[in-house]
């Protein structure tokens, strides 16, 4: 999966899910190495590597709605289980 497919899936559920009309600000899906990128998801690095097993994946993302700006920031690994290291 690519990181801006993930980015997708977060948009939909807010805009089909919860009547979102916009995103709080530019999506953040990093993976791998783009995890340590600040700011990494806009139009110059838009959220564009494949995601592979063992990578952690950065998600920091947020909705507006009636003009309240949420922020949602999580990171977990991309196979759903976390390593000793992790």
């Amino acid at each position: 999966m690519m990181e801006y497919e993930l980015e997708s899936l977060f948009l939909h559920s807010c805009y089909a899910g919860f009547g979102m009309r916009l995103p709080a600000y530019t999506c953040i899906c990093a993976s791998g190495p783009n995890a340590a990128v600040l700011h990494y998801g806009h139009a110059g690095r838009p959220n564009d590597r494949e995601m592979r097993d063992g990578d952690m994946v950065l998600l920091d993302m947020g909705a507006e709605y009636h003009c309240y700006a949420s922020d949602i920031t999580n990171t977990f690994p991309v196979n759903g289980r976390f390593t000793p290291d992790q």
